[in-house]
């Protein structure tokens, strides 16, 4: 199928809403988006079978919580985690969902299985 994976548009690229402030927003982030998404998955691989929020990641990741919230809908999307159907409430009480990996071994599709565990 043509187009079936066409890596210059969502969820593969940062995402935006035509508006000029959130493209500049969205070719801002693609410079630094594998490198971000390899973030969260390393986080989740350390935690893994469990999962972690986007405010947990967020902190792990060091970085704000508005950078790494559409990562995990990105790699939800190229069904790398998943979301358990479960929440835990963040510092405000306010119920986030918990992600987890699919699988330890996706991090192989980013090449990262010499940096964990290999807990399987």
């Amino acid at each position: 199928m043509q187009g079936e994976f066409d890596f210059n548009k969502y969820p593969y690229k940062a995402g935006h809403r035509k508006v000029r402030t959130s493209v500049i927003a969205a070719d801002d982030i693609n410079k630094q988006l594998g490198r971000l998404q390899k973030m969260v998955l390393l986080e989740l691989a350390k935690v893994f079978p469990k999962g972690l929020t986007t405010s947990e990641l967020a902190n792990r990741c060091k970085r704000n919580l508005l950078t790494i919230r559409p990562r995990t809908t990105e790699l939800k999307l190229l069904n790398l985690i998943i979301d358990t159907e479960k929440t835990r409430k963040n510092e405000g009480g306010k119920p986030e969902i918990i992600y987890k990996l699919r699988a330890l071994d996706v991090i192989d599709i980013y090449g990262l299985s010499e940096t964990t565990d290999n807990k399987k």
